[in-house]
């Protein structure tokens, strides 16, 4: 996650003159992740020094990778989390006096099209506006209460994991209808893609969309009919459900 938000944000906000430090625990790593993006391998310490440093660690690593950081970073610098599990109130235990903020964002960020949820308590409104324009090219920002954050795990992180899971079955049925593989799979991800820029509208509805497409006696409804029969819908909120549930106990 620390690489695609790294790739997310080099790609979309040119050099500027600014720097990009890699830092990692696996060298190795650092060294990939500098080559993918342009920027240098560094210290933690060189790190802390940037202007906006991303924690994309293990729950396991978080302590020590903030007690590394909070020395050396400055008053103006924000450190954006995506460490799961962790809340405001930890991580800023954790770094005192380091102005600290959370964040669930997903694998797409990496092409500018993801969804970033953001929890910024206690940060005052010019450095959030501030951080929210920084990551915006990375896709939909979304401003929520931590107590939310569950939820926007779910949703936002887990989501691309279940969507993934629906377009293979897509892929599978267009194979079992005959199509190749290939011919399938190029199918179903332009069907995705043709979706979301449909529902890409403030104001389009799921719902609409599905009935505007439902025929009479037509292809789409047959295809729906068989879905409700297997309480499909159901069994993706429960998933969501789920999958909030097991955010909120990490």
């Amino acid at each position: 996650m620390g690489r695609a938000m790294l790739a997310g944000l080099v790609r979309a906000v040119p050099a500027r003159g600014a720097t990009c430090v890699v830092a990692d625990a696996i060298p190795a790593a650092a060294e990939v992740g500098a080559a993918e993006v342009g920027g240098a391998v560094g210290s933690v310490a060189q790190a802390a020094g940037c202007a906006l440093v991303v924690l994309a660690v293990k729950p396991k690593d978080a302590a020590d990778a903030l007690g590394q950081l909070a020395p050396h970073v400055g008053p103006d610098t924000i450190v954006v989390s995506v460490v799961a599990g962790w809340d405001m109130a930890r991580l800023r235990a954790a770094a005192p006096g380091v102005t600290v903020v959370r964040t669930m964002p997903n694998l797409a960020v990496r092409f500018g099209a993801g969804l970033v949820a953001v929890a910024t308590d206690g940060v005052d409104t010019a450095r959030r506006q501030t951080l929210e324009g920084v990551l915006a090219p990375l896709g939909e920002v979304v401003p929520l209460p931590e107590t939310l954050f569950p939820a926007a795990t779910a949703l936002a992180g887990s989501g691309p994991g279940l969507m993934a899971l629906i377009v293979e079955a897509f892929e599978d049925g267009g194979v079992a209808s005959g199509l190749t593989r290939d011919q399938a799979r190029g199918m179903a991800r332009a069907v995705l893609a043709g979706t979301a820029a449909l529902l890409s509208d403030a104001d389009a509805d799921p719902a609409a969309l599905r009935q505007q497409v439902s025929s009479p006696a037509g292809t789409t409804i047959a295809g729906l009919m068989v879905l409700e029969r297997g309480s499909v819908r159901a069994h993706v909120a429960d998933a969501i459900v789920a999958a909030a549930r097991r955010a909120a106990e990490l």
